[in-house]
């Protein structure tokens, strides 16, 4: 379907297509059940919880392992739009995967205004490297990682997917991520300087181009599946089609989810439900 360019809209509706706390008037719902499931997760045995990858406090990561011996390791982003939230209600997508026998770790970050959105990308890469290299103290399998996040999350989970990590550090390998779904993500940032969500994250033209992963270069073949709610509006369809259409030019596997009946949050409880095409998506690429 061919949606309308970015452009075509005026201040005020473009606002209302990326401001998903007016399309969805429940929002603090979801993040409340959330949190109450992940507080209950966080008890149970196999859990690490605030393992620091940096000196800020978000700079944390918690781990949910499994009973089985060096699992894969699916990692998850929040999201926020880059200026709210934080990892710890996203705890609930554990029973999930370790229920199939996998790993989940929960990656936090600074958010923006207080560090600048490049240093934020910088955060988020050091905290899967910090995964990488601490693998095996941590106990699940290094090449086994896989990745995905939500909204903000999304975006910072395609920036993970085109990230040349021998290139940010030489210890690093080119298909440290297998793989990645971004959930509900925005890919190209321009529009998002022109709304008052961008007003935290602060991007001129410039960062908001180098930090879009609609003009990044795939540096592997790692496929990706690009999921969203079909209740959410045209920009963020827009979006994922552009972006999986520059990913297949590229020769990269990139599939479009659009789950019917979904809107921006509740995609995400879709990760976390054995019966929905979501969890089957991260569990076939985790091959649990």
């Amino acid at each position: 379907m061919r949606y309308p360019d970015w452009t075509s809209y005026d201040a005020e509706a473009l606002h209302a297509q990326y401001n998903n706390r007016g399309k969805v008037p429940d929002f603090a719902d979801y993040n409340a059940r959330w949190s109450k499931i992940a507080d209950t997760a966080r008890q149970r045995a196999g859990v690490t919880a605030d393992i620091p990858y940096g000196a800020r406090p978000p700079e944390q990561i918690d781990l949910f392992m499994p009973g089985a011996a060096n699992p894969p390791l699916h990692i998850f982003i929040h999201g926020g739009y880059w200026q709210y939230n934080d990892r710890k209600p996203y705890g609930f997508l554990a029973e999930g995967f370790l229920a199939a026998g996998a790993a989940l770790a929960t990656v936090g970050y600074p958010l923006t205004p207080g560090v600048t959105m490049t240093e934020l990308v910088t955060c988020v890469r050091t905290g899967i490297a910090h995964l990488w290299r601490n693998a095996a103290a941590l106990g699940f399998d290094r090449d086994r990682m896989h990745v995905s996040g939500n909204s903000a999350g999304g975006h910072l989970t395609a920036t993970m997917m085109m990230t040349d990590w021998p290139a940010f550090a030489g210890d690093l390998p080119a298909e440290l991520l297998k793989s990645g779904i971004a959930i509900s993500g925005i890919y190209d940032l321009e529009p998002i300087r022109h709304t008052p969500i961008g007003d935290a994250p602060g991007m001129d033209a410039a960062e908001a181009r180098a930090l879009s992963p609609l003009f990044m270069t795939p540096p592997t073949r790692a496929p990706l599946v690009i999921a969203l709610g079909g209740d959410e509006g045209p920009e963020f369809h827009r979006q994922a089609e552009s972006f999986s259409h520059h990913l297949v030019g590229h020769g990269v596997e990139a599939t479009i989810l659009d789950v019917p009946g979904r809107n921006h949050f509740s995609i995400v409880d879709d990760l976390a439900l054995p019966d929905r095409a979501l969890h089957a998506a991260a569990r076939r690429f985790l091959g649990v």
